[in-house]
């Protein structure tokens, strides 16, 4: 038998040698010639020379797509859970089988997805013990709550608040820091993609807005792992409010939208048949003053219209409200045919030289609004006679903190801030004038009522200069 010798110039040895899989870096024991484990590594050296020069992972991360992310997440979170059954179910052959039947399906999923790596499932590596595989798993889904909260305020087309935001940037922020630091427990040599993406878009996104987090955006102010039951209940929370405040918004809108019904039938119906049309309009007047609308309010008035207004009968027992209805209908029907040429957006009020020279000063950008709760019709009034892109009005609490309106401050749209002094405590009043300095914009102290004639007069006398 004649023995084959292998030549000098490349001799058998063994290595190890980086492996990247998903998210992470693996070390691998080679076995080859000093060529082979030399193209190797330098195969290995060019992956990572790329990535950290902004090659095909820097790509990824320029577009970050935040519904992947949660989906992501929400599997990766089932996968930790999935493995502790499978560990639970090993001594038992037929619990393991349809337990590994539901892993490979597992895979598909993860497979079908980009970039999805499910790394408690990688075979090659010691996983961590089951508390912390709960851990993690709480994590991502609380990572993944936060996502799906913070995109459902980002939907929001009309009336969406400075407060939902900044709330749901601060819930992601804390989720993500606690991911992270429940991961460090893992093997994974690498960041989590899922972690790493929301973290760069967080970053990128409150810069842009004009956010300021202020806690959980570093490595060294870390959130609780294990706070996770606590801050999914928060995120709960936030998301029930947004339901409460668009279930207010559609009974808004049924109730103009019976009120716009019922007054156009009374020009149609038998004069037997307007008493019940105007029950239904009263009711519906009544049901809105139960949500915070005024009977004054403009739409109300627009909803009755100057027809109806005019063959009012009189109030029923018990609807002396109505009449404010009817006033204010019959008033706008006198407006009716007064032209205004800046008129815009349906303002069909005739506004003093102020109102007119503010809406020059302030047409298209936005004005913030600190003091009391949010005054709806006010905001309404304020956008119309000034042509604002917003009336962005920053709801505090009495001794809570004032950094709610230093996002809505630095906005790069946001051309002055009005301070209502009567409605302000003292500390938050100082902490407005404070940022607004530091962002280079106009701080206006509102001592009277916040109707657009007297935001006007105020506006011309103390800031007038600088916004020209």
């Amino acid at each position: 038998m004649q023995l084959v010798t292998i030549p000098k110039s490349l001799p058998v040895s063994s290595a190890i040698v980086p492996l990247r899989l998903g998210d992470a870096v693996v070390h691998l024991p080679l076995t080859g010639t000093t060529e082979e484990l030399g193209r190797a590594r330098a195969s290995a050296s060019e992956v990572s020379t790329d990535a950290e020069l902004g090659g095909d992972n820097a790509g990824a991360m320029s577009e970050i797509d935040l519904a992947l992310v949660e989906k992501r997440c929400r599997l990766k979170a089932a996968s930790c859970r999935l493995f502790i059954e499978r560990r639970a179910a090993a001594a038992n052959p037929d619990d393991e089988r349809e337990v590994l039947d539901r892993l490979n399906d597992m895979i598909a999923k993860a497979k079908a997805m980009e970039n999805c790596f499910l790394w408690v499932f990688w075979r090659n590596q010691a996983q961590p013990g089951d508390p912390i595989l709960r851990q993690i798993a709480d994590c991502y889904d609380a990572q993944a709550d936060a996502v799906a909260l913070l995109r459902r305020v980002d939907a929001v087309a009309d009336g969406r608040r400075a407060e939902d935001e900044e709330s749901a940037f601060h819930l992601l922020a804390e989720s993500n820091s606690a991911l992270r630091v429940a991961l460090a427990d893992t093997w994974l040599s690498d960041d989590d993609r899922d972690q790493a993406e929301t973290h760069v878009w967080l970053r990128r996104e409150t810069a842009e807005r004009r956010v300021f987090i202020e806690r959980h955006m570093t490595a060294d102010d870390p959130a609780d792992q294990a706070n996770s039951a606590d801050l999914r209940s928060r995120i709960k929370a936030q998301g029930k409010r947004l339901d409460e405040r668009e279930a207010a918004t559609k009974g808004v809108k049924n109730a103009l939208g019976q009120i716009r019904y019922h007054a156009g039938q009374l020009s149609k119906c038998r004069p037997e048949e307007a008493p019940a049309h105007w029950t239904k309009i009263s009711d519906a007047v009544k049901r809105l003053q139960g949500m915070g609308v005024s009977t004054t309010d403009r739409r109300v008035a627009e909803a009755v219209g100057s027809a109806a207004a005019a063959a009012w009968p009189g109030p029923p027992a018990g609807a002396d409200f109505m009449a404010d209805v009817i006033a204010r209908a019959l008033t706008l029907k006198s407006e009716v045919g007064k032209t205004d040429p800046k008129r815009t957006n349906g303002d069909e009020r005739e506004w003093s030289p102020s109102v007119l020279g503010v809406r020059e000063l302030l047409r298209g950008k936005r004005m913030v609004i600190i003091g009391g709760e949010r005054n709806a019709e006010a905001v309404q009034r304020l956008t119309q006679a000034f042509e604002l892109k917003d009336a962005e009005w920053v709801e505090l609490t009495e001794h809570g903190p004032g950094t709610p309106m230093r996002g809505p401050i630095y906005r790069p749209d946001t051309a002055v801030v009005i301070v209502i002094i009567k409605l302000t405590g003292h500390l938050h009043s100082e902490e407005a004038r404070e940022y607004a300095a530091a962002a280079g914009k106009p701080c206006v102290m509102l001592s009277g009522g916040y109707n657009p004639e007297r935001v006007a007069a105020e506006i011309m006398e103390q800031a007038s200069a600088r916004l020209k």
